[in-house]
C-alpha cells in the first residue's frame, strides 16, 4: 500500500472515533440537562438526524477512497503482468528461459 492508503487508513478511525465521541456526549448532556421530555426528545431527535447526516457522508467518503484503492491495485496488477509477459517474450526470444536447457 503506499503512504496516503496508510494515512487515510488512520485518519478514518480518528474522524469516526470523534464522531461517535460527539453524539455520545450530546447524547449525555441532553440526557441531564433540565428540559421537559418532550424537548429532551425532540433535542435526541435533531442529535440522531445530524449524526445520520454525519455518518452518511463518512460513508460515501469512504466508498470513494475504495474505488481509488480498487482502482489502484488494478493498474498495480495490470502493470506487474505486462511486466511478466515482456519478461517472458524477451527470456523466449533470446533462449535463456527456465525450460531451454531440457534435452528432449
Amino acid at each position: 500500500m503506499n503512504e496516503s492508503t496508510q494515512d487515510f487508513g488512520r485518519g478514518n478511525g480518528a474522524v469516526m472515533g470523534f464522531v461517535i465521541g460527539a453524539a455520545l456526549g450530546a447524547g449525555m448532556a441532553l440526557l441531564f440537562a433540565p428540559a421537559p421530555g418532550i424537548e429532551t426528545r425532540r433535542r435526541l431527535g435533531e442529535t440522531a438526524n445530524r449524526l445520520r447526516s454525519r455518518v452518511g457522508d463518512q460513508v460515501g467518503d469512504v466508498r470513494g477512497r475504495i474505488g481509488e484503492l480498487k482502482q489502484d491495485v488494478g493498474n498495480a496488477v495490470d502493470a506487474g503482468r505486462q511486466a511478466f509477459t515482456r519478461d517472458r517474450d524477451t527470456r523466449r526470444v533470446s533462449g535463456s528461459g527456465i525450460g531451454s536447457n531440457v534435452e528432449a
